[in-house]
């Protein structure tokens, strides 16, 4: 792969929240900025318990696994007090889902592989937070790969990482362009959560990332004080209504989900808690004695998992997208007020792979790397030198009317100073109608290049599947092959703040 990189602004896909935090608008010690990341040590503050916890719930989760040197390494050393989490987290999209996952995955590995060069005083582990508790399968249940959608529709509940994947594994053994390993691993589990941990590790095991599932008892109990606060108090609520500075997301009275395996819903307040969509309600002390002996029932959301999360790794960072980092710029007041460390933010690298044969069509027509991410109207206008041939516009026929609208108002204004707004009106409505003739010239012309025109498709729907960003939509198996991943390790960086064009 060859790596070219464009600013984020450049590319016309982020909000103004998300350029100002790259930008350095707000240059905070959660900045993208390894001198943060490595001043953040200090706040650490990790028992030897918790890293006892940690080591075991890990180790358990990974016992019917072959793990590499790396991995058994990484996971030893997470009981040392120099040892540090750098973390990413999503939902257990199947197959991986879209290309988006696997560049947010490279980014943490290579980010603690970075530090602990840099830094041999100190251990830097990259985690995996599968978001196992997730009820949405309607979020997570298909892939798309060139050109084509793979859904696994079952009728289920409760959390997804919960479901019984052998199912899916029947309809991915038709289709020949999967890989061997996605199928293997939704064959040989009995859970959704243990096969994305099996194809994981199979894609980044000797990398030593640690993938983890929060959704057990014993995180849980150590995160009981926050559950009960914010059910019995609604302080998250409470500190939301206070702050002038609002959350991206809703915050609610209560930010915890009541679960088992086959469900996961609210918790309201009226008189008693009620469990939405069931018939479970609970006085208040009730629900304290269900929080202390069950904490597992009990399911973060959006907000509280990321106060989870801090409170049960030593983690230094957090590596996410764009939207991620817009709502954990908001959620930073909820970490002051229960003394939780708040990480540095890393956005996950963003890419748009280019293959070979798009390659020759970006060059045949002299595209630049910004013009990649116009619309396809602009790439079929310059494919027929439209912009650059004025035989095939119409800018000099505008330029004629505007200078004619110009001496004209000129003249009005003159002898009658009120029609001239008149005249500059007249003038806007002629070069309106002008440029709607301009786009039915235009289509006359692209149907007579019509070589060009299905070129510029072939290439818009390469960069844009679906009508929807490439790194969003196509899934890594369109691109896959056994050096794919070491090939995104060698070029992604997350602290080189751009985004990469990789030709392939």
């Amino acid at each position: 792969m060859k790596k070219e990189t464009i600013s984020f602004q450049d590319t016309g896909n982020f909000s103004k929240k998300f350029l100002d935090f790259i930008q350095g608008k707000k240059k905070e010690d959660y900045f993208p900025d390894e001198k943060n990341i490595i001043r953040g040590i200090e706040k650490i503050n990790f028992s030897t318990d918790k890293r006892k916890t940690l080591h075991s719930e890990i180790t358990s989760q990974y016992r019917s696994l072959e793990l590499s040197d790396k991995l058994t390494n990484n996971i030893k050393l997470l009981l040392s007090d120099n040892s540090y989490t750098v973390t990413t987290g999503h939902q257990l999209n199947v197959c991986a889902g879209p290309l988006y996952v696997i560049y947010k995955i490279i980014s943490t590995i290579k980010l603690a592989d970075s530090l602990s060069k840099k830094h041999p005083d100190h251990n830097f582990i990259p985690v995996y937070w599968m978001a196992s508790e997730d009820h949405d399968f309607d979020e997570i249940k298909s892939f798309f790969s060139l050109g084509k959608s793979y859904k696994w529709d079952i009728d289920t509940s409760g959390p997804v990482g919960d479901i019984n994947p052998k199912s899916f594994a029947k309809i991915l053994e038709k289709e020949p362009s999967v890989p061997s390993f996605f199928i293997e691993a939704y064959n040989s589990s009995e859970s959704l959560s243990d096969a994305v941990r099996k194809y994981m590790n199979f894609l980044f095991g000797e990398m030593g990332l640690v993938v983890l599932d929060p959704n057990s008892r014993n995180f849980k109990k150590s995160f009981i004080d926050v559950i009960e606060d914010d059910i019995i108090n609604n302080s998250i609520f409470n500190i939301e209504n206070s702050s002038e500075d609002k959350s991206d997301v809703l915050v609610r009275k209560i930010n915890f989900f009541f679960q088992d395996s086959k469900f996961r819903d609210r918790i309201e307040k009226d008189k008693n808690y009620k469990i939405l969509s069931t018939s479970k309600s609970f006085d208040e002390n009730q629900m304290k004695k269900l929080v202390h002996s069950s904490p597992e029932n009990f399911s973060p959301n959006v907000i509280s998992r990321c106060l989870f999360q801090q409170s049960i790794l030593p983690n230094l960072s957090y590596v996410g997208g764009p939207a991620e980092i817009v709502y954990w710029l908001s959620f930073k007041k909820f970490f002051e007020h229960y003394n939780i460390n708040y990480p540095v933010l890393i956005p996950r690298d963003f890419c748009l792979i280019i293959s070979e044969k798009m390659q020759k069509i970006i060059d045949k027509y002299g595209f630049s790397s910004h013009e990649l991410f116009k619309s396809k109207h602009f790439l079929e206008s310059k494919s027929i030198d439209a912009f650059d041939d004025n035989t095939k516009n119409f800018s000099d026929e505008v330029q004629k009317i505007k200078d004619a609208v110009t001496s004209l108002s000129s003249k009005f204004g003159n002898v009658d100073s009120t029609m001239k707004p008149h005249v500059l009106a007249t003038g806007k409505k002629i070069e309106k109608t002008v440029n709607q003739v301009e786009r039915r010239y235009l289509n006359a012309l692209k149907k007579n290049n019509a070589d060009s025109i299905s070129h510029i498709k072939l290439l818009y729907d390469n960069l844009n599947p679906d009508n929807s960003i490439q790194e969003r939509k196509e899934s890594m198996i369109t691109f896959y092959n056994s050096s794919l991943v070491d090939e995104l390790y060698k070029n992604l960086d997350p602290l080189d703040l751009n985004f990469k064009i990789l030709k392939v």
